[in-house]
């Protein structure tokens, strides 16, 4: 057997640690936010005195703590008018009990590139209206992320965390309004921890811990913001945090550092991420699994088995996760991208990259998914790999997210018809497209007796 598809021991903490980057773009956070704010919580956690248990599930939940963040982007996109990732970012620095704070946000993001009078309308409208639609947004992540974190086997204590992380200690968070200690204490460790890591940041640490001490007995539990300030002036602690997060987190003394994911296991969390990306955009619901489901057809019938249909299943469903770095101004535009948003969008392959190269045994599923929008002739992006370059695997990959591309719904087109997506094919076939794999997919998807597509087992 191919040495890069035997099953590779693996601890749930490398591939969550991982994976998290992609829920810190989603965030409009910066690469390595959630394991910053994890080993601050970790920290919090265990001067609090936190059980093992406590001590495992916070540990996921801060890692897997903006699992919902992408079920609001199109939300957000149209509420502002405005980039969601740029929007959330600078929203994580904003004191909403603020209202000159909370307006010169709004100001700032609500439609940046219209009019005066029309810039003007949406900052009123959300001024009008923003108690309702924070709620609203508040609860579709809250209760997606929690959701996924049931999805993912991390258990109610990790759940429940995500669920209430926006609540605030004086009542005034979402999606509940719990006040004081009917928040879980999970949720006021993950919120402290989060905040903290972001001015540090934007800011640096002092404006930190001035930050955590002005919103004592508003935002924070205070009991929390005293326990952190007993590690505010141990610099080794704020280098590895600032340096090494990860490493320290996979070394750490807990249970959650060491648990091993099963490959069930591992297929679920494949599951789950696949749905955090689709849920970016309508127009992108289900995409990663159709995907799956168009590519396993094409490997089966190519000969394809065993572990490397497994592979292949897992990377059609990790494939776009680069994608939750593209904003919603660009994924939801109703007209085709400009010159400048196709820069973006060509970039997410390589962030697909970036984010799956981290975890180690998924070499293969990392170079896979990454090419999928590559193209024999060598025009693909963001490799420009050629036809030499290009393994059976790979071409499987791009022409499964092509034909799924062309028949799904776009904000600029309706979806089109079967015969005009193999028509489209037709044309790149042996020269940007596999010719093989557009017959076989051809073959399950136009038989001789109308059938529906199996879905992959």
């Amino acid at each position: 057997m191919d040495e890069s598809l035997k099953p590779t021991a693996l601890s749930l903490a490398e591939i969550l640690s991982s994976l998290s980057y992609a829920l810190d773009l989603t965030g409009g956070q910066p690469m390595g936010h959630a394991q910053r704010s994890c080993l601050i919580g970790m920290r919090i956690g265990s001067l609090y005195g936190l059980s093992e248990n406590e001590l495992t599930s916070l540990y996921y939940a801060v890692l897997m703590k903006d699992a919902g963040c992408s079920s609001n982007a199109a939300r957000m996109y149209e509420i502002f008018g405005s980039d969601d990732l740029k929007a959330k970012g600078d929203a994580s620095v904003v004191d909403w009990s603020n209202i000159f704070e909370a307006a010169r946000y709004a100001a700032a993001h609500a439609l940046p590139s219209g009019s005066l009078c029309m810039r003007a309308a949406r900052v009123l409208k959300i001024g009008v209206q923003g108690s309702r639609q924070n709620q609203e947004i508040q609860e579709s992540r809250c209760n997606r992320g929690s959701q996924i974190a049931m999805m993912l086997g991390l258990g109610k204590q990790a759940a429940d965390c995500i669920r209430s992380l926006p609540e605030r200690w004086n009542g005034s968070g979402a999606p509940q309004g719990l006040c004081g200690e009917a928040i879980p204490l999970l949720s006021r460790i993950a919120s402290l921890a989060q905040t903290i890591d972001v001015f540090d940041r934007t800011f640096g640490l002092d404006a930190a811990y001035e930050m955590a001490e002005k919103r004592s007995g508003r935002w924070f539990d205070p009991e929390l913001v005293r326990i952190a300030q007993r590690f505010r002036n141990d610099l080794n602690f704020w280098h590895e945090v600032r340096n090494s997060a990860r490493e320290t987190l996979l070394d750490l003394d807990i249970r959650a550092a060491i648990e091993m994911a099963t490959e069930s296991r591992i297929d679920s969390i494949c599951d789950a991420f696949a749905q955090i990306v689709d849920a970016k955009s309508p127009f992108t619901g289900q995409h990663s699994s159709r995907v799956r489901d168009y590519s396993v057809q094409i490997a089966r019938g190519l000969g394809i088995s065993g572990a490397r249909l497994t592979t292949m299943r897992r990377a059609a469903l990790l494939h776009d996760v680069g994608k939750l770095a593209v904003p919603n101004t660009i994924l939801d535009k109703p007209g085709k991208p400009d010159e400048e948003e196709w820069k973006c969008i060509r970039l997410h392959p390589f962030h697909t990259q970036q984010i799956l190269h981290q975890i180690p045994g998924f070499e293969r599923i990392t170079q896979i998914a990454s090419a999928h929008h590559e193209r024999l002739d060598g025009r693909g992006y963001f490799q420009g790999l050629n036809a030499d370059q290009l393994d059976l695997d790979m071409r499987i990959l791009a022409v499964a997210d092509v034909y799924d591309a062309l028949s799904a719904e776009r904000p600029y087109r309706g979806a089109l018809p079967q015969e005009e997506v193999f028509a489209i094919l037709d044309k790149d076939r042996g020269i940007a497209l596999d010719a093989d794999c557009i017959d076989v997919l051809k073959k399950y998807a136009m038989p001789a007796e109308p059938t529906v597509l199996r879905r992959a087992a």
